[in-house]
């Protein structure tokens, strides 16, 4: 039986072959294969586990090694693989014509303990075409979700004998097997059903009063994948419009969904028990928060919340407030999908394509604009405070919004629409997306190019002439204008238009402003 752990190398990793030989001589136990402290501290855990569960610990000399010997390996996943490969070395459990994934960490009781990255090792498992996956019970469904009918649920070495009976077809197999309703990609052995995924409970849109503006620039964010940028006087309603924004989003299609499991796999919060993620993750990091937290790294190269985030919401609160280097960093991802981290020994890529949702007071103090309140900022402190976040970030952004807080009036009025009408129109025009663009790299109208925007935005175009005559007054730059005609794309399809008319141009151009008023003279 050729037994395999993994190792997480970035979104990807690493199958480990588990090697053991048993030889005459002073009883010892090596671990070669650049095993790092919880891989080589395994020995005497193993030892403990295995005793205690009713087995026999060879007393010989046990050499462990790891293949590749040349990868650096950690963590405590791999006691259950090297266990197992002692007890068939050994001559305990029989040596069975089939590669076996195993990942888990052992109990001195012998049970078996969750790991973090199950999800991605089945990834690499069915790709390698292995026959099984043994995991703890509690990353039982994150494994059925690829392997089905291939994962098995070992909760104590003591039952691995009837575990391998099973194996090999034998009775008691649906003792490993749970219940689980989740899909499978294709080669799986049986896939198997999905359910409807239950909403999560996310605060209602309803509870945002007024702010008709507002609550248009986020239908539109979500319905196009747009990203926002949200700025007024505290009390305006922009954390409490970003945090109901994910109530506005569709469930993740099964592609995605397999992604933003792997992701939150590798970073070890998924939640306990749990299969597929299907809803879209809503992450608002602290600007206080480090550049490894956000972007990623340390000394595993591990994901960050940019990463985290993918298919779902980026919300950065109080955003002049966050480090100029992690503002900086969100460039690639908003640009090409996905964060590279480079380290001295090697570079990882995580997929990063989220709707980022920036907001912020329109100066230092807080009041700039207020009509009941005394603005204490000077023009350069204003412009300083601006300037973190950068041109370039800014540029980006296709959808800004100037709030002032609202009257008493709207604040007494009745509810307003909620969240699951406008999530009805969301849905609409994301299917009408899914349909135009079928067959491309792409999905969302906040992730066309330039040769896609000429072809879906551009042709057919009526009442051109007055947009681009605004755009050279204006001296939008290329990136600027093409950000308009996305937002308007998304317009039209909220609208369910096939061409863009004026109209559509006229209102994506208002949302690219920063508004009318004269104080926002002072605004880069």
């Amino acid at each position: 039986m050729q037994i395999y752990s993994y190792e997480p190398l970035g979104y990807g990793g690493q199958l480990v072959k588990v090697e053991v030989d048993i030889r005459r001589g002073i009883p010892t136990v090596d671990i070669v294969g650049l095993p790092d402290g919880a891989i080589k501290e395994a020995r005497d855990r193993i030892r403990a586990a295995l005793r205690n569960a009713g087995h026999e610990f060879p007393l010989d000399k046990v050499l462990v090694n790891l293949a590749p010997a040349g990868l650096r390996k950690g963590g405590a996943a791999f006691d259950l693989s090297i266990a197992l490969a002692i007890l068939v070395a050994s001559g305990q459990l029989p040596d069975l014509p089939l590669a076996v994934l195993a990942v888990g960490e052992l109990e001195l009781s012998g049970q078996v303990r969750p790991v973090p990255g199950v999800l991605p090792a089945v990834a690499e498992a069915h790709q390698a075409g292995i026959e099984a996956c043994i995991v703890p019970p509690a990353n039982w469904r994150e494994a059925a979700v690829l392997a089905g009918d291939r994962a098995w649920a070992l909760p104590d070495m003591a039952q691995a004998v009837r575990l391998c009976t099973a194996l090999r077809g034998g009775e008691a197999a649906a003792d490993y097997r749970l219940t689980v309703q989740a899909p499978c990609l294709p080669g799986a052995a049986t896939p198997l059903a999905d359910p409807a995924p239950s909403f999560p409970d996310w605060p209602d849109f309803s509870e945002l009063r007024g702010q008709t503006r507002l609550r248009r620039a986020m239908e539109i964010c979500a319905a196009g994948g747009h990203h926002a940028l949200l700025f007024g006087p505290p009390g305006a309603g922009k954390t409490m419009a970003a945090q109901r924004f994910p109530g506005l989003l569709p469930p993740l299609d099964e592609a995605v969904a397999i992604e933003t499991s792997k992701i939150h796999s590798l970073a070890g919060i998924m939640p306990a028990g749990a299969g597929l993620l299907r809803w879209p993750a809503f992450r608002a990091p602290h600007h206080g928060a480090s550049a490894e937290g956000i972007v990623g790294g340390g000394k595993q190269l591990k994901p960050g919340e940019i990463s985290l985030a993918h298919g779902g919401v980026l919300f950065l609160d109080e955003a002049p407030e966050f480090r100029s280097d992690v503002l900086q960093a969100l460039r690639e991802p908003l640009e090409a999908g996905y964060i590279s981290i480079t380290r001295a020994d090697r570079t990882v890529r995580y997929p990063s394509r989220f709707t980022l949702l920036l907001a912020c007071n329109p100066c230092p103090c807080g009041n700039l604009g207020r009509g009941s309140s005394v603005c204490l900022c000077s023009a350069d402190e204003i412009r300083r405070y601006w300037k973190r976040l950068g041109a370039p970030l800014l540029d980006r952004v296709d959808i800004r919004v100037p709030l002032q807080p609202a009257s008493a009036a709207e604040l007494a009025g009745g509810p307003a629409e909620g969240s699951a009408a406008i999530r009805q129109r969301v849905s609409a025009a994301r299917a009408i997306q899914a349909k135009r663009y079928r067959g491309q790299n792409f999905t969302l109208n906040g992730q066309l190019g330039t040769g896609a925007i000429d072809r879906h935005c551009l042709a057919g175009l009526s009442g051109a002439a007055g947009f681009f005559a605004r755009v050279e007054a204006d001296g939008l730059s290329a990136r600027a204008w093409h950000s308009v005609l996305r937002v308007a794309r998304t317009i039209a399809d909220l609208a369910g238009q096939t061409a863009l008319t004026a109209e559509h141009l006229e209102e994506a151009l208002a949302f690219r402003r920063y508004g009318d008023e004269d104080w926002f003279w002072q605004l880069p």
